[in-house]
């Protein structure tokens, strides 16, 4: 049976918030009496530039994102906003004009990742870099604190792209980036600290690093995570520290699961440590239940632990923490696709576990649910060539037609 499923990843960008509302109808006719104008002045040009970037986030923030044609359109506003402000720069280069074209670049790649044009939105990102360079080399510190950001963005679409060494170095120079600027800048700043360290933490883990390395940049993040919730009363954050304590278990877990005791009493506190850590993770979560509409963390959550429980033959306890994760998310109001595998891989663990309590029948009838949702998750996703979703379907075959054999032999 696999391993326990993938750590979660926790894909939170760097991407400043903008308090001020935009009337787009009135932006609107703004923009075409700019572009009326056959002469503008350089206020102007400045103005309609900012206008075209604004009227871009507006139609981002208020469309669908599965509409490409609304893709097109926010590119084409961009790349408005983009031609103006470099030929601003291009007549007299100023940091204000630079920032406000790395602020387009940064908007742009969010953009594109959001939209999973991965390979355009690192592009952006660089853009924005190399606009925003010089004014951090003359010692700008919010040129320091957005290409830090910028870093930190470029880490994410690396890892999604499967780039784990660009991945590394560019989360490695958000971290150093933000550090430097601690003290001088924004009050987020220990937040973006502590999303670079989980990102870190992952790609260590994906790039099969040394456990300890992996379990360092976990205990950085859960450090500053507690002490920007405490300082800041940022109690909503508990839900980002219960995601590090899961991740961190995971790798543990996996490092665990290859090893060899030199006793079943060591065997058993490495598994008990991993335990106490899924156990936190799940109580955190708990808390804040009902704080949004997505269920996803705390079923990956509950079915981790059943699994740990499964593999480590604490059977009873498993099937009550799988029973319950079951239960939930078969009764949750939003059944969304992508939670199909993960509810499969929770039928296969209590299939195990049934084997384990000696309850064949319901162990059958767990592997042919699984295999139903598998069947579900391929037909909706159109993922055929997955090879996680094939090997799980594989097993739940194997599973039954092992099942079948013992019976046979019971019989005959």
């Amino acid at each position: 049976m696999k391993d326990a499923s993938k750590s979660q990843n926790i894909t939170m960008l760097f991407h400043p918030e903008s308090d001020s509302v935009i009337d787009l109808d009135t932006l609107k006719s703004r923009v075409k009496e700019l572009d009326g104008i056959t002469e503008r002045t350089a206020e102007q040009n400045t103005e309609l530039a900012a206008h075209y970037a604004a009227w871009a986030v507006t139609l981002y923030n208020t469309g669908e994102e599965d509409e490409e044609g609304d893709l097109d359109d926010i590119q084409e506003l961009l790349q408005k906003a983009e031609t103006l402000y470099t030929n601003i720069l291009r007549q007299a280069d100023s940091p204000d004009t630079r920032q406000q074209l790395g602020n387009v670049y940064l908007e742009w790649g969010v953009i594109l990742n959001d939209y999973d044009e991965m390979t355009d939105a690192i592009d952006a990102y660089k853009k924005a870099i190399q606009t925003l360079k010089p004014l951090s080399e003359q010692g700008d510190g919010d040129a320091k604190y957005d290409i830090a950001g910028l870093n930190l963005n470029l880490g994410i679409a690396y890892r999604e792209l499967g780039e784990l060494d660009e991945a590394k170095a560019s989360l490695d120079e958000a971290f150093t980036g933000y550090r430097a600027v601690e003290k001088i800048c924004a009050s987020d700043t220990r937040l973006y600290m502590a999303i670079v360290s989980v990102q870190q933490g992952n790609v260590l883990h994906e790039m099969n690093e040394p456990l300890e390395s992996v379990v360092d940049a976990y205990n950085r993040a859960m450090r500053l995570y507690v002490e920007v919730i405490e300082d800041l009363s940022r109690p909503d954050l508990e839900r980002d520290l219960a995601s590090v304590l899961i991740d961190r278990s995971v790798a543990v877990y996996e490092n665990w699961a290859g090893t060899k005791f030199e006793n079943e009493e060591k065997r058993k506190q490495a598994v008990d440590e991993v335990l106490l850590d899924i156990r936190r993770g799940v109580d955190l979560l708990e808390k804040h239940r009902g704080t949004d509409d997505d269920p996803h963390d705390l079923f990956y959550a509950v079915s981790l632990l059943g699994r740990v429980l499964c593999d480590a033959e604490y059977f009873d306890e498993a099937k009550l923490v799988l029973d319950r994760a079951i239960e939930e998310i078969e009764g949750a109001d939003n059944q969304e696709e992508f939670l199909l595998m993960q509810t499969a891989m929770a039928y296969a663990t209590r299939a195990i576990v049934q084997i384990g309590l000696g309850n064949k029948e319901k162990s059958e009838q767990d592997c042919m649910k699984g295999s139903e949702l598998i069947n579900q998750f391929l037909q909706a996703e159109g993922e055929d060539d997955d090879e996680d979703v094939q090997e799980l379907k594989l097993q739940f075959q194997a599973m039954l037609e092992a099942l079948a054999e013992t019976e046979d032999a019971e019989q005959g």
